[in-house]
């Protein structure tokens, strides 16, 4: 559920302008069986939700909100 809620996060940000502090849309390549997802964090320091253990540096900031 983490991809769709980091999906409604990003849009709502960036319909409504709405930001406390520095916000990143981060994207992981490899997520669900390398389809991709994002994730919306505060920091700019990748630490991938989505391969935890495994791969946990995967991915790079995409876009500062």
């Amino acid at each position: 559920y983490l991809g769709h809620i980091s999906e409604i996060v990003y849009c709502t940000i960036k319909s409504f302008g709405l930001q406390e502090g520095n916000l990143y849309a981060a994207y992981c390549p490899m997520a669900f069986n390398n389809q991709g997802a994002y994730w919306i964090t505060n920091n700019q320091d990748i630490n991938n939700p989505y391969m935890g253990s495994k791969m946990p540096k995967c991915g790079e900031i995409k876009e500062a909100l």
